[in-house]
């Protein structure tokens, strides 16, 4: 049976996509919360203070509601799109400085994935991928390469075991908001050893980033790896039914 091979990247020569320091910019996307309680706040104080300022207490209280329901509804569904942008140009940055990268960034045919490990699907603040990058689902070689900002993947079909899709919600939140929907992607490595890996879509796209579309994201993953597979089973999706994958040029 074929075996697939997993490399650890040793690439100092820029900072990871998905550098500690990279992901904290994003805690700014927050600050709409905080201005939405300090409104209310405020404008309350102002309203039971003085009866002259009871029309400005009353728009700051009526501001600050309006904010924080904006908040919310971007946080629940569009507060992923900025971090997966930067996310990929920045990987992008580093895999144009590697001259063995084994899928391009023109790739037309690359998706923009990442990957999830079961020990991250208790997180319910920030990130939550261990790595992300391009994968290129290769047909004609019957092979799938990633280039990934920490791994690289040379996985030929032959040593796919198995591929599935698995859901999991973050611990005290609600599943009609924060369901993810993975690809449960099994190959056989070295020694034999098998390794399983939780691929995702990311939210590349400014459309509401909902359960749903999270596990149309990951059955188009899985219908291409499918093809790959077992092309005689199983049709290969046409590149309009991989939108969520293929990243903006």
């Amino acid at each position: 049976m074929a075996r697939a091979v997993i490399v650890e990247l040793e690439d100092t020569a820029t900072e990871r996509a998905l550098a500690p320091g990279r992901i904290r910019r994003f805690y700014l996307l927050m600050l709409p919360a905080a201005f939405s309680i300090l409104f209310c706040g405020f404008g309350g104080w102002l309203t039971y203070t003085d009866d002259e300022w009871l029309l400005p207490g009353v728009g700051l209280v009526a501001a600050g509601v309006l904010l924080g329901i904006a908040y919310i509804v971007f946080e629940t569904w569009f507060i992923g799109v900025l971090p997966a942008r930067c996310y990929l140009r920045w990987l992008r940055e580093r895999i144009d400085r590697r001259a063995d990268a084994v899928v391009a960034t023109d790739n037309p045919d690359a998706f923009f994935v990442q990957h999830i490990p079961e020990s991250k699907w208790a997180v319910t603040m920030g990130e939550n991928a261990a790595d992300l990058g391009l994968l290129h689902v290769d047909y004609a070689k019957r092979t799938i390469w990633y280039e990934g900002d920490v791994e690289r993947w040379v996985v030929p079909a032959d040593s796919i075991v198995s591929f599935r899709l698995e859901s999991f919600t973050p611990p005290n939140g609600a599943e009609m908001f924060l369901r993810h929907t993975v690809v449960m992607l099994e190959v056989m490595a070295d020694e034999d050893e098998t390794l399983v890996t939780p691929l995702a879509a990311h939210p590349l796209h400014w459309r509401a980033w909902t359960p749903a579309r999270r596990k149309r994201g990951a059955k188009q993953l899985l219908a291409a790896i499918r093809h790959l597979v077992d092309p005689k089973k199983w049709p290969r999706p046409h590149p309009e039914d991989l939108d969520q994958l293929l990243p903006p040029p």
